[in-house]
C-alpha cells in the first residue's frame, strides 16, 4: 500500500510539474482546447507510464489516445479545465480503467471540471483483478421471471428469465460473485430500494429528473452499478481495490489536491460539491 501511494505522489508531482512548466511559457502561441490536452498528454506519457498499474498492460500512448477520442466525443469536456482533465486521466491511469470503454469508466463535464466515475464494468474489472474474487455477474429481474434468493446455511439463488416479450416491468437487480475459495456471495435490491438511493444521493436526478441527468439516461446500468457496490461491501478485496473504489464521482480541480467526491450537475448549481461529499459520507458512515 505504501509503494501504491509513493507512486501516486511522484505521478501527481510529475503532472503538476508539467502543467507549470507549460503555463510558465508565456509567449507560447495560444492553441484549442484539443491541441493543447495533445500536447500535454504526450508531455506526460512518462509519468502516467509510472501511474500505470503493471498488471493491466495498458500503455501511456493507448490512455492518450483514448482521451483524445473521448474529447471528440464529448465537445463539453473541451470546456472543462485542462487541470481537472489531466487530474481524470491520472484517476483512470493509477486505476487502471480505460475511459468510456466499454463502461469501465466516464469523464463527464461538471461546472467547467471532469468527474471521473467508474462504469459498472470497471468495478467488476478492479474486484475481480486480485484474484480472490473470481467472478461477478448482475442483471435486473422482471416481474414475471423466476427469480429467488434465499439467505441461510444452504443459500438458494435461482433466476430463470422468462420469454422476453412476457417479461413485464423490471422489479429489482442482483449481483453475485464466485469466490476463488469456492465461496458464493449474492445481493438484490428491488426498484424501491434502488430509487430510494438515488433519490437521496443523486444531485443530477434531484435536479433534472426527466433531462440530462445519468439515472435518465443510463437507469440500468446505474441500477446495475448500484447493486454490485452493495456487493463489494462484502468481498475479500484488498485495500487498494477499496480506496480505488473510493475514487468513484470524482473530480480534480487541481491534480496536487485529493480528489472531492462530487455528483453530475447541471451547471450553474452552487455548493453541490460540499452537499454531496456530505451525504455520500453519511451514507457511508451508516453502512460501516
Amino acid at each position: 500500500m505504501a509503494n501504491t501511494i509513493k507512486t501516486q505522489a511522484a505521478s501527481t508531482q510529475h503532472l503538476s510539474n508539467a502543467i507549470q512548466k507549460n503555463q510558465n511559457q508565456a509567449n507560447a502561441p495560444r492553441v484549442d482546447p484539443y491541441r493543447q490536452a495533445q500536447a500535454y498528454l504526450k508531455a506526460m506519457a512518462p509519468a502516467i507510464t509510472e501511474a500505470l498499474p503493471k498488471s493491466t498492460g495498458m500503455t501511456a500512448e493507448r490512455l492518450a489516445r483514448i482521451t483524445l477520442t473521448t474529447l471528440k466525443q464529448n465537445v463539453g469536456l473541451m470546456n472543462c479545465s485542462i487541470e481537472s482533465l489531466l487530474g481524470a486521466v491520472l484517476q483512470s491511469a493509477q486505476l487502471g480503467l480505460e475511459p468510456n470503454l466499454l463502461g469501465s469508466c466516464y469523464f463527464i463535464p461538471y461546472k467547467n471540471t471532469v468527474s471521473f466515475q467508474i462504469g459498472y464494468k470497471g468495478l467488476i474489472d478492479l474486484a475481480t483483478r486480485k484474484g480472490e474474487v473470481k467472478t461477478i455477474v448482475a442483471n435486473p429481474v422482471y416481474e414475471n421471471d423466476l427469480f429467488e434468493l434465499e439467505y441461510g446455511l444452504q443459500e438458494v439463488f435461482r433466476h430463470r428469465p422468462a420469454k422476453f416479450s412476457e417479461r413485464g416491468a423490471i422489479v429489482g437487480f442482483y449481483a453475485y460473485a464466485h469466490l476463488k475459495n469456492g465461496g458464493f456471495k449474492a445481493e438484490y435490491m428491488d426498484v424501491s430500494e434502488i430509487e430510494k438511493i438515488r433519490n437521496e444521493h443523486s444531485v443530477s436526478y434531484k435536479f433534472d429528473k426527466n433531462g440530462s441527468s445519468i439515472w435518465v439516461k443510463h437507469y440500468e446500468a446505474m441500477a446495475i452499478k448500484t447493486v454490485i457496490k452493495k456487493l463489494i461491501k462484502y468481498l475479500p478485496i484488498s485495500v487498494e481495490t477499496q480506496s480505488a473504489i473510493a475514487h468513484d464521482e470524482t473530480i480534480r480541480k487541481d491534480i496536487t489536491e485529493d480528489a472531492v467526491r462530487v455528483d453530475v450537475t447541471p451547471d450553474g448549481m452552487e455548493d453541490v460539491e460540499s452537499f454531496q461529499t456530505e451525504i455520500i459520507d453519511k451514507q457511508e458512515e451508516k453502512t460501516e
